[in-house]
């Protein structure tokens, strides 16, 4: 039945139904569904009941035709339903009659899958492929199927006895997807030209293709790939961010960003646009990004995040605070903003309002494991102004709930090794937390620090040198490396990294003066005093 022909049916039901008359008149109901007669009318009544999930009332409705469609319609409705059996008798029916053939195997097989029953998938398509040998589609699910089960080679075999015989560019496509699975990227290579060359505007093989050049290193092939979809493609969003996101992962920030903006320039696409702003926030381009957002007529609270992220990249704190307080801290958005705003404050030097922030905010968070990282936060930001028994408290609740949670770990080792407690379960949690995020600098910086307050500085030295690499401007880091370098000895080299620490330290801590005052004190001349350096 064609939409026309629909929208006409639908509107005879108004009328009949009586729905349009005077102002003043009585308004009749509609007549029930067991009045009606016309299987059309039926058809399309049982169509709306089935698109608002009436699943009850729409299986009463189809189950009195007897058509092909409406077979397949209640195979479709017990299927949603998970009343596989009902269902696959159903498509049978739909595939003894021929008319819908496709979409009832394409459904049967998914009832297999669903059940993960893979071999009566096989099966059952084996069987339909003997009864309907000239069905090219069949022997093409059939291997797919055999794809999905990892049996590439059979795949390969049914898929080559295809070629001439139905659309070659899906055939092809489809064995480059069985080449994949055996890593044989030269055969994948090789298929997806060959599905390019049946048919030239065929999308994803110039993606796939892409992306395998670019897995194997080939870098300009893989750009070109891509330069030569738009070329056949120019208006396609979907090839444009693919070549963006091959930029991005090859860190050639400043190519996406100029792409985004030629892109831009002739299609603004909201898609595009964010992903420019997303970038431009990442690059530190933060005027950029102001315009842009500006420049949006309707703002979503994502929107409004990045307004908030490109008035603080550009210090612009206040304006960036009234911008996060129209964002729900309710909704989807409301972790981000939380940590964004508890950032901000603490960048104004509002530490205790920022903390308030985040203590706020875990109240509501705690029990709902939806954002951790409100824990994690709150916990260095409790240590760093004196409340560390609070924060350790927040850090073993959440290990409660996780005890293989990386961050948790770390911060209760490192808290317990830098108070010289506990130091082989310290080792032991921080190890763990390595092992899990075995490149994060801060859980290196933990586990020189516990080797450290073990006596083990050799080892020690190792780790903080990894932590130092990743981020050389961290005061605590210089000041640990300083301690360990001065445990073995290197009291030179440990003086650079307590002054570095000590200028990079908005506020260095008497300890910190007190171990440089010790090294610069001069030796004592015979009968004459020494004079001790002080450290701003």
């Amino acid at each position: 039945m064609s939409e026309a022909s629909s929208v006409r049916l639908l509107a005879a039901l108004v009328l009949a139904a009586g729905l349009i008359g005077c102002a003043h008149a009585p308004v009749p109901q509609p007549p029930p569904y067991e009045t009606l007669q016309d299987p059309n009318l039926i058809m399309v009544v049982a169509r709306y009941e089935e698109n608002q999930g009436n699943w009850e009332e729409a299986l009463k409705l189809y189950s009195r035709l007897d058509t092909p469609y409406a077979w397949l319609a209640r195979a479709r409705i017990y299927y949603v339903i998970e009343d596989n059996t009902a269902s696959l008798a159903e498509l049978q029916k739909v595939i003894d009659d021929g008319t819908y053939l496709q979409e009832a195997l394409e459904m049967r097989i998914r009832i297999h899958a669903r059940g993960g029953n893979w071999d009566m998938a096989i099966k059952d398509t084996e069987a339909l492929s003997k009864k309907y040998p000239e069905n090219v589609q069949i022997k093409i699910n059939l291997a797919n199927i055999r794809i999905i089960t990892g049996d590439y080679r059979q795949a390969k075999a049914i898929l080559k006895g295809l070629i001439g015989k139905g659309d070659d560019s899906i055939i092809h496509y489809t064995t480059a997807r069985a080449c994949i699975g055996e890593r044989d990227f030269t055969c994948a290579k090789e298929s997806l030209r060959k599905t390019i060359d049946t048919r030239p505007e065929f999308i994803p093989a110039y993606l796939d293709l892409a992306r395998i050049h670019a897995l194997l290193g080939e870098l300009s092939q893989a750009e070109g790939t891509y330069l030569k979809l738009l070329d056949v493609e120019p208006f396609s969003n979907e090839a444009h961010l693919a070549l963006v996101e091959y930029y991005i992962d090859q860190k050639r920030y400043k190519d996406a960003i100029e792409h985004l903006k030629s892109v831009l320039e002739t299609n603004p696409d909201p898609l595009v646009l964010r992903k420019l702003i997303v970038l431009d926030l990442q690059e530190g381009r933060f005027e950029d990004a102001l315009n842009l957002i500006r420049g949006m007529q309707e703002m979503t609270d994502d929107d409004r995040y990045y307004l908030a992220l490109a008035y603080a990249g550009l210090e612009r704190y206040e304006e960036a605070l009234l911008v996060l307080r129209d964002i729900p801290l309710s909704g989807k958005m409301g972790c981000d903003t939380t940590m964004v705003t508890s950032s901000i404050l603490k960048n104004m030097d509002r530490n205790e309002e920022s903390v308030k922030v985040l203590e706020d905010a875990w109240k509501n968070y705690a029990d709902l494991g939806t954002c951790n990282e409100i824990g994690y936060q709150l916990a260095t930001e409790l240590d760093a102004v004196g409340r560390r028994d609070d924060g350790l408290r927040i850090a073993l609740k959440l290990l409660e709930k996780d005890p293989q949670d990386p961050i948790a770990l770390n911060f209760v080792g490192y808290v317990w090794a830098d108070r010289g407690m506990n130091l082989d379960k310290a080792y032991t949690m921080i190890r763990d937390a390595l092992e899990m995020k075995p490149d994060d600098p801060y859980i290196l910086d933990s586990m020189a620090w516990v080797l450290y307050k073990m006596g083990r500085s050799r080892e020690a030295l190792t780790y903080i040198e990894k932590a130092l690499n990743a981020l050389k401007d961290d005061p605590t880091i210089n000041e640990h490396m300083g301690d360990i370098l001065k445990s073995l000895g290197q009291t030179d080299r440990a003086l650079d990294f307590y002054l570095k620490s000590s200028l990079l330290n908005r506020s260095t801590n008497n300890d910190l003066k007190d171990k440089i005052n010790r090294i610069l004190k001069p030796e004592r001349q015979a009968g004459g005093e020494h004079k001790e350096l002080t450290v701003p």
